[in-house]
């Protein structure tokens, strides 16, 4: 049996992009008795859990079209024996949905995910009755909602979110930009990359040596081996003030040279490198 965790509630964008996990790679359906489905409250007793051998695989949000880089889950992965083999996107459409019966004037507070509630700024410009409220996850505010009855409550989550709780759409379209879409990874326990496979994308976390150039060593190889680098992020080091390690996502399909002795070069140049994440492109 294959155990998969996403954190949140029935109706979250988490569950939707394990349901499509596990249609797309897993090629079954999200009730086959092959399966044990585990939501979380929260994420780092996902990973812990990952960690230790009680899931199998979990679902993680990582970045977001609109807002970028997901830092509170990416800081998860680091250190961590985990690593990351599939990547899903998924559409994010928010819509603010209330109480049946309910008038969007009547609403004074806003219900969602602190990362929801920031893909929607514009709407409470256009409501300033409205104020925003950070609240553990998008389901899980329409569910609470829902439980609470009051019609000057509302809260920011997906379709399927509202419609599972019985509630009314004030506004379909919540969302500050079309197309909006939040990517997903897949996460298991990590197993050594096969180096010789340089079709995948290749994302991995790596800490520097803390003098001039370093980064500039680091980035001057991947040009040597003519690596496509799709996105460079810092993020502070735990226990470190001011000093940065560096998320750093490449396709090597094009480079010259080998996965393996890349590897040994920036090892060489690094004081912590991690490979995070190996993967098919999925778009």
């Amino acid at each position: 049996m294959m155990r998969i965790g996403y954190q949140g509630v029935p109706g979250a964008y988490s569950e939707a992009a394990t349901i499509a996990f596990i249609s797309e790679q897993l090629q079954l359906s999200y009730d086959d008795p092959q399966l044990e489905i585990a939501s979380y409250d929260d994420f780092p007793p996902m990973v812990d859990d990952l960690v230790d051998n009680k899931v199998d695989r979990i679902v993680m949000p990582i970045e977001n079209s609109t807002t970028g880089l997901i830092a509170r889950t990416m800081d998860l992965v680091r250190y961590q024996p985990i690593v990351a083999r599939y990547e899903h996107y998924q559409p994010v459409n928010h819509v603010l949905w209330g109480l049946p019966g309910a008038d969007i004037h009547q609403v004074t507070t806003v219900y969602s995910h602190p990362e929801a509630l920031t893909q929607c700024k514009l709407i409470f410009d256009r409501y300033p009755n409205m104020q925003p409220m950070a609240y553990i996850d998008t389901a899980v505010s329409a569910e609470f909602i829902a439980k609470e009855g009051d019609p000057t409550k509302a809260a920011i989550a997906s379709p399927r979110a509202g419609e599972l709780y019985g509630l009314q759409a004030l506004e379909p379209a919540a969302y500050d930009e079309a197309g909006n879409m939040t990517r997903f990874l897949v996460f298991e326990r990590y197993e050594e990359i096969d180096r010789n496979n340089q079709r995948d994308l290749l994302m991995f976390y790596i800490e520097t040596p803390h003098e001039p150039g370093a980064l500039a060593k680091l980035l001057q190889v991947l040009d040597v081996y003519r690596i496509n680098l799709l996105a460079l992020n810092a993020r502070p080091i735990p226990l470190k003030p001011f000093r940065y390690g560096f998320f750093i996502e490449a396709d090597p399909s094009n480079m010259i040279g080998d996965l393996d002795a890349l590897a040994k070069i920036l090892k060489a140049l690094s004081t912590h490198l991690q490979v995070v994440a190996h993967f098919p492109r999925n778009r």
